[in-house]
C-alpha cells in the first residue's frame, strides 16, 4: 500500500492499484451496504494483490495475520459474515498449513489468486496444495490478480475489462488440463465472474483438445466434463451471460456475488429480476448454493 495524495492505495502492480476505500477494510460500512441492498450474509476475501509477492516466511506471517483478523471479523457478526482465508501459495506447505490453520479459526476455505507473482497456479510444486485442500473439503475460489498480460493492456480499461478475466480463464484451464479433477472428482472450486471466458469458448476448447495431441493435459476426457463442475457467480453485468451459465453448469452451481466494493451491491439484483427464474432456482442462487457450498448455517429470517 502506498500514499497518493495524501489517502491509502492498493498498487497491486505496474501503473495498476486502485483507492483504499473504507469500504475495504470496515465492517460497518459493509454491512451498511449489505442492508441496502438486502443481502443478510456475506463471504468476505483479501483483495488483490495478496500475500504472494513477500518471501515464504513473511508471506505466512501476513497470511496469518489477514486470516486472524478476518476471523475476529466474523466472530463479530457471526450471522452476517463469513470469511476466506488468503494463503502464501509461493510455500505451498506453508499454504497448507495456513489453511489448515485457518478453517481451524472458522473460516470457510480460501481465495487464490490468478497468477503467483508471475508464477503459474498449476506448477507441480503447487499439487500439494490442492490435494490438500481437497482432503480438508475446503473450497477454493480464483480470484483475477495483475494478469501475465498487463503489458499489452495499458490502456482505456482493458486490464479490468478483458485481462483480469484472461487471466482467471488460463489459470482455471490450466489446473483442469493438468488434472485437478482427475485428483480429486469432488473438488469444489469457485471461478466468479460467470466463470469468466470458458463457459462462452467451451466447444472450442474441446475441439482443440481433440483435434491437436497434448492440448488435453493430463486428461483422458473432453475439458468441458470438468468445466461443468467450477462453481461461478453471477458477477459481470449480463441476464444472457447468468443465464447461460444455469444452462451450462446447472443452477445448483450458480451463486449470487457483488464484487464489492468494486460494484454497487445492487448492481446484481437487476439481472436476477430479469432472469425470472422459478422461485426455487432463484432461492438457489441468492442463498442456497453459497450456503452450500461453503457451509454456512444462516439464522432463519424473521419474515
Amino acid at each position: 500500500m502506498i500514499s497518493r495524495d495524501g489517502k491509502p492505495f492498493i498498487e497491486y502492480g505496474a501503473s495498476a492499484g486502485s483507492p483504499l476505500w473504507p469500504e475495504f477494510t470496515d465492517p460497518d460500512l459493509i454491512l451498511a451496504r449489505m442492508d441496502a441492498a438486502g443481502i443478510d450474509h456475506a463471504v468476505l476475501s483479501v483483495t488483490i494483490p495478496g500475500v504472494d509477492w513477500f518471501d515464504a516466511e513473511e508471506g505466512e506471517e501476513l497470511a496469518e495475520s489477514a486470516n486472524e483478523e478476518t476471523a475476529a471479523i466474523v466472530a463479530r457478526h457471526a450471522h452476517r459474515f463469513s470469511g476466506l482465508a488468503t494463503v502464501p501459495l509461493q510455500a505451498p506447505d506453508r499454504a497448507t498449513a495456513v489453511l489448515q490453520r485457518a478453517l481451524g479459526k472458522g473460516l470457510k476455505g480460501a481465495l487464490i489468486y490468478s497468477n503467483v507473482a508471475g508464477g503459474h497456479v498449476d506448477e507441480p510444486s503447487r499439487r500439494a496444495f490442492f490435494d490438500a485442500a481437497a482432503a480438508m473439503d475446503a473450497p477454493i475460489m480464483l480470484h483475477p490478480t495483475y494478469p501475465l498480460c498487463a503489458p499489452s493492456v495499458m490502456a482505456w480499461g482493458l486490464m479490468e475489462m478483458v485481462a483480469f478475466l484472461f487471466d482467471t480463464t488460463t489459470a482455471a484451464l490450466r489446473l483442469v488440463l493438468d488434472g485437478l479433477y482427475d485428483r480429486h472428482p469432488d473438488f469444489r472450486f469457485l471461478v466468479p465472474h460467470n466463470g469468466s471466458f470458458i463457459p462462452y469458448v467451451v466447444g472450442r476448447i474441446d475441439m482443440i483438445a481433440e483435434a491437436r495431441p497434448g492440448a488435453s493435459g493430463a486428461i483422458k476426457v473432453p475439458p468441458s466434463a470438468h468445466i461443468k463442475k467450477f462453481y461461478v457467480d453471477t458477477v459481470g453485468g449480463s441476464t444472457q451471460s447468468v443465464r447461460y451459465c444455469c444452462d451450462f453448469f446447472g443452477v445448483d452451481h450458480v451463486m449470487h456475488g457483488t464484487d464489492h466494493p468494486f460494484f454497487p451491491m445492487t448492481s446484481g439484483l437487476g439481472v436476477l429480476e430479469a432472469l425470472e427464474l422459478r422461485p426455487e432456482d432463484r432461492q438457489k442462487i441468492e442463498h442456497r448454493n453459497a450456503a452450500q457450498l461453503f457451509q454456512i448455517q444462516l439464522p432463519a429470517r424473521d419474515h
